[in-house]
């Protein structure tokens, strides 16, 4: 069983490297994965199958296909270095995009604050703070409601800002969660006004990083609420 595999593996290696444009394939594949998917692995899978295709055609002599792929490997090498200093030096605008999109975004909230919400649109969002060396940034935005959060929603407020703190907040907890020294609630009330406040989360399974910080305040029968979230 063993042999025939082996037997199978090798046909199939050897068909491959006669067609030299079947290599190239499955490393432009394997780019355009880890671009996709923002994985490093695929990428260096990808270029060291190039350069594994490219030393098989010198040493076939077929020195113009050879040529004709170390054009094609450079330029994807170039393409593949932008990509890279794209990502990993973000810029103000691109922040931006990133971040509002996800906190900004209705089903994230609701995820996030543990209630449903209603309807909205962005009335109002900025980029107030940013630092790229130690990728510090704050997000100020306001959102109007279609309609104001009916009575209901602020009732479940008041009743979530009334449970008692646990001795261990569950991980999916939207209510708790453990701050760096202690456990802390999310949700606060003065008033009429309600605050969720989510920072420093030491399981940050709710927001990007253990770093991150979100903050969601509305006031009862407004139509606006208030978002603030970024990284310290």
């Amino acid at each position: 069983m063993l042999n025939k595999i082996i037997y199978y593996l090798k046909k199939y290696l050897k068909y491959c490297t006669d067609r030299w444009w079947i290599l190239q394939l499955l490393s432009i594949a394997l780019i355009v994965l880890s671009i996709i998917f923002k994985t490093l692995l695929l990428t260096q899978m990808g270029v060291l199958l190039l350069i594994t295709s490219i030393i098989n055609e010198f040493i076939k002599s077929k020195w113009k296909i050879g040529l004709m792929l170390i054009i094609i490997w450079l330029s994807i090498i170039g393409f593949g270095a932008y990509w890279l200093l794209t990502n990993l030096f973000p810029t103000r605008e691109g922040t931006h995009k990133e971040f509002s999109e996800r906190y900004e975004d209705r089903s994230e909230i609701q995820r996030i604050i543990g209630v449903e919400i209603p309807k909205f649109k962005i009335a109002e969002s900025k980029l107030i703070h940013y630092q790229d060396f130690d990728f510090e940034f704050e997000v100020q935005s306001k959102i109007e409601f279609d309609t104001p959060p009916d009575l209901k929603f602020f009732n479940t407020l008041d009743s979530i800002c009334s449970l008692p703190m646990p001795i261990k907040p569950n991980d999916n907890s939207s209510y708790f969660y453990y701050g760096i020294e202690s456990i802390q609630s999310c949700w606060s009330k003065d008033s009429i006004n309600y605050k969720y406040i989510r920072s420093s989360d030491s399981r940050p399974k709710f927001l990007h990083s253990s770093d991150a910080y979100f903050i969601f305040e509305i006031k009862k029968g407004s139509k606006i609420a208030e978002i603030a979230y970024g990284n310290y």
